[in-house]
């Protein structure tokens, strides 16, 4: 019994050793943004007293706001702006509030305003983004998040109910817990540091910035005649379903939290909703912390649903990205002007 509990306590105190060392190393060197993301960061971080406006979203507002034009629309509407895109492809809520965290740790000391894609949280991540995408982002208040939602999806289940969950969301639990642990424990990290790697995940810096280094890319051209087909009948289902539709819990706290870094770092929030085929408006459980500009309705705004607009069911084409970039620029200023 003695042999037993002086095993255990080996074994405790290799542990918190462990962690206590995770934590120390944790703290002097931070989790190794990954390709995709890191060139926005890091000349984002160069160039951060340039920026007045920011607009942090997936690669619907990537591919879809130009700021040279975003720029010049809101200066002939008598509120110049300068703005950088910081849309990343596939940044869904948390990782978004992650990356955001990050803009705002640069202290940018002209910002004012945050255009922030309104999403809900997935507890579930594309694999082939690799695991380095995936692990970053995964501290604890993220990695909490991810887990909430797998227990609870739609933000209103009864405790009982989560419990029931834990074998249905065992592998989206196991998945982030995993995560969160190599995040923590900086596994790889050493590596990570290696010339090869620095230059690795800087390699398509130019093309992740694109042409004119403001963050904006263009998505490609319009669909396929045969791709237009099953879109149409996608959209014509998002449209004859859509209703409102409350934000989950956790979602919903993400949001009123991000609102609430941006205000502390100075600047002002509004929420974003692309022109995507999802057709249900979001809504949060009270009131918005932000105000919040939406596209997703192709009955008031048909323009850019036409399939001829679109690269495919979340993309628009060039000269629609334009137009949006405008439309998008106007309604900015209008919501802006308000007290």
């Amino acid at each position: 019994m003695t042999a037993r509990l002086r095993n255990c306590g080996s074994v405790a105190i290799g542990l918190i050793a462990f962690i206590a060392t995770s934590a120390v190393i944790h703290s002097f060197l931070p989790p190794m943004v990954p390709k995709g993301v890191a060139a926005k960061l890091k000349y984002f971080t160069e160039h951060k007293d340039e920026f007045d406006t920011v607009i942090v979203g997936t690669s619907q507002l990537y591919y879809s706001v130009s700021p040279k034009i975003f720029d010049a629309t809101t200066r002939e509407n008598g509120m110049p702006t300068r703005t950088f895109n910081f849309g990343i492809d596939a940044m869904h809520p948390p990782e978004n509030f992650y990356v955001l965290d990050q803009i705002l740790k640069t202290k940018p000391k002209k910002l004012k305003w945050v255009l922030l894609e309104l999403g809900e949280v997935r507890a579930r991540w594309f694999k082939i983004l690799g695991t380095q995408r995936a692990v970053y982002w995964h501290d604890w208040p993220r990695t909490e998040m991810t887990v909430k939602k797998a227990l609870d999806p739609r933000g209103d289940a009864k405790w009982y109910i989560q419990i029931t969950r834990l074998w249905l969301a065992r592998r989206d639990l196991a998945w982030n817990l995993g995560l969160f642990a190599k995040q923590f424990a900086n596994v790889g990290r050493v590596a990570d540091l290696l010339p090869a790697a620095e230059q690795e995940r800087f390699a398509d810096s130019a093309v992740e910035l694109g042409p004119a280094g403001d963050g904006y890319r263009i998505a490609g051209e319009a669909m396929s005649a045969e791709r237009a087909v099953s879109y149409q009948q996608w959209l014509a289902r998002e449209i004859s379903q859509a209703r409102p539709k409350p934000l989950d819990r956790v979602t919903d706290q993400g949001y009123h939290e991000a609102a609430g870094h941006i205000r502390a770092a100075g600047a002002k929030s509004i929420f974003v909703v692309t022109p995507m085929i999802f057709q249900s408006p979001l809504q949060f459980r009270q009131s918005s912390p932000s105000p919040i500009i939406a596209f997703n309705d192709a009955g008031r705004f048909p323009e850019y649903y036409d399939s001829k607009a679109r690269v495919d069911e979340s993309h628009l084409v060039r000269e629609a990205a334009e137009k949006f970039t405008i439309a998008l620029a106007r309604e900015f200023v209008r919501q802006a002007a308000q007290p």
